[in-house]
């Protein structure tokens, strides 16, 4: 049998307990929980470990300390934490405002432009890895901007989408009266295919996705598609341009595709366009 590792009376084991169950830091009650086992069960200082999630040496280093010294043992803090820093966290903030506005506007934020800026306040140069704390301690992150058309009106957009069960409701009431085919709701939409700029990553604070804008004038080819979700259908085709004329021909592909919608092109043409 090996040493048994017991801990000195210097607490009642009921103020022992009740600091290990309800001191508001982690560490002092994962400290608490070993002293309490070394009082209530004294046995090695291996099976202390096993039972308290900690290392054999963690039990010798802190019993014999405890022994010695009493609460002073266990309520000092551990050799981690924020001690010496070049800024104050405030002043951290500080640094970053400018940057934050950067990101919103979709501006590339990098790692060297915070850096120099960083290294400008403290007056000498750091390593990048203080850099990376510092994001990562005021939460930043490092996503993909979301790419937006430099004429794309947001607003229109906006009430587009706002009004869009009215517009459907208007193109269904314009109908012929004699018309009696069933309505047929479908989403369509059109996209090119080509050589696309990658858009790189940019430093953002956490719940701020930049956007930039991108335009990019080259040779593509056009997919145009639609779906049916109550048929659980859709049709598609591959065309050289997107324009009236190659929207026409989709109309006339999704007429024959959709025999409930065709006739009158015009009336096909108004709700694929909403």
């Amino acid at each position: 049998m090996g040493r048994i590792t017991r801990a000195k009376l210097h607490l009642p084991v009921e103020e022992v307990k009740e600091r290990m169950t309800n001191d508001p830091r982690a560490l002092y009650r994962k400290r608490w929980l070993i002293i309490y086992n070394a009082l209530v069960d004294p046995r090695e200082a291996k099976d202390i470990a096993k039972h308290t999630g900690v290392s054999v040496k963690t039990v010798h280093k802190l019993i014999s300390t405890y022994n010695k010294l009493g609460v002073v043992a266990v309520e000092t803090s551990g050799k981690g934490g924020r001690r010496n820093s070049y800024m104050t966290l405030e002043e951290e903030q500080e640094l970053l405002t400018p940057f934050f506005e950067l990101a919103k506007k979709g501006e590339l934020t990098t790692i060297a432009t915070i850096k120099q800026e960083f290294e400008k306040r403290v007056g000498h140069e750091v390593d990048e890895t203080t850099i990376y704390r510092i994001l990562k301690r005021h939460e930043w992150r490092k996503p993909v901007p979301r790419p937006f058309h430099p004429k794309a009106d947001k607003e229109e957009q906006r009430l587009f989408q706002q009004n869009f069960a009215k517009l459907v409701e208007q193109a269904i009431a314009s109908r012929d009266p004699e018309d009696e085919r069933p309505v047929l709701k479908m989403a369509q939409d059109e996209a090119c295919f080509g050589r696309i700029s990658t858009i790189g990553r940019s430093w953002a604070p956490k719940h701020i996705r930049p956007l930039t804008p991108r335009q990019i004038v080259r040779e593509y080819t056009y997919v145009y598609a639609v779906v049916s979700p109550k048929e659980g259908k859709m049709t598609s085709l591959i065309l050289s341009s997107a324009d009236t004329s190659m929207m026409n021909i989709f109309l006339q592909h999704v007429s024959h595709t959709f025999p409930s919608i065709s006739g009158d092109p015009g009336r096909s043409s108004r709700m694929a366009q909403l």
